[in-house]
């Protein structure tokens, strides 16, 4: 499986960048999963998440990997935009560091996101 490491952190911290780019890598390669790509945002900046989302939308990828749930969405309705745009993918979301989300939650955020404009 096609497998794109995403990681994220409030402030530019070397140290917090690579611990997360660690723990994605370890998780891609129990899994057995081909890391295509990689992105990284500091604070507000999204280019990382652009780049994220263009991948998604050419179906190249089939696992989105990272450490936590908010690094994707840092809020529910981001989060939910974001589980919309891998469901349209056909792509899932692996966190490294916390427990998956259930496929329920995922499937009411998707729900809601399909209904909400864009943020």
């Amino acid at each position: 499986m096609r497998a794109f490491i995403y990681t994220r952190n409030a402030s530019p911290s070397s140290e917090e960048r690579d611990w997360q780019y660690e723990q994605c890598k370890t998780a891609a390669e129990e899994h057995h999963y081909e890391v295509i790509g990689t992105a990284h945002d500091n604070g507000h900046e999204r280019s990382g998440l652009a780049t994220l989302i263009e991948q998604l939308r050419a179906r190249d990828i089939d696992i989105i990997l990272t450490t936590d749930h908010a690094i994707p969405g840092p809020t529910i309705s981001a989060l939910a935009v974001m589980a919309n745009e891998m469901h349209c993918a056909g792509a899932q979301l692996l966190t490294c560091a916390e427990p998956s989300m259930p496929p329920t939650i995922l499937d009411m955020m998707q729900k809601f996101a399909s209904r909400a404009p864009l943020l």
